[in-house]
């Protein structure tokens, strides 16, 4: 059963990164700060059971007034190909919270992979924040190609 692999991958990962002993417990990391919850999404019935998902995401930024247009418009351009998310998608958690998240097979996870996938969530979600929450008017609705990673 894909439940079980998800459990023991979070072990092996408990094992790998001593400070995140606690993750089959809280379901969730902390990298610098940011929180990371994590939950399985089993695969269907008739499914391989190791296409069940997991599933990761971290708060962005938070628009007490909901975010704006501009920011909006940003979080389309930016899933477009997942230009800049390493393949996680951004998007809004209730009215004016951003977040990132993520799927991947559980299958095709290690203890490594999902290290190096939650430590780029991390690094994305921070790189994000700053260029979500610049001044008024400071976000440009023509993303930046530099931040989208996509050639001029």
């Amino acid at each position: 059963m894909s439940q079980d692999r998800y459990l023991a991958l979070l072990r092996a990962h408990a094992r790998r990164r001593p400070d995140h002993a606690d993750v089959v417990q809280a379901q969730a990391v902390v990298i610098d700060g940011r929180r990371i919850s994590l939950w399985f999404e089993p695969a269907g019935p008739d499914a391989d059971p190791d296409d069940g998902q997991l599933l990761c995401r971290t708060d962005v930024a938070r628009f007490p007034g909901g975010p704006s247009n501009a920011v909006c418009r940003l979080l389309l351009q930016a899933n477009n190909l997942w230009a800049g998310t390493h393949g996680a998608t951004l998007g809004l958690r209730g009215q004016d919270t951003v977040m990132l998240s993520a799927a991947r097979r559980i299958g095709s996870l290690t203890p490594a992979t999902l290290d190096a996938l939650l430590a780029s969530l991390q690094v994305d979600a921070l790189t994000w924040a700053a260029q979500l929450t610049r001044p008024a008017g400071a976000i440009r609705t023509d993303a930046d190609p530099g931040l989208l990673h996509l050639r001029a």
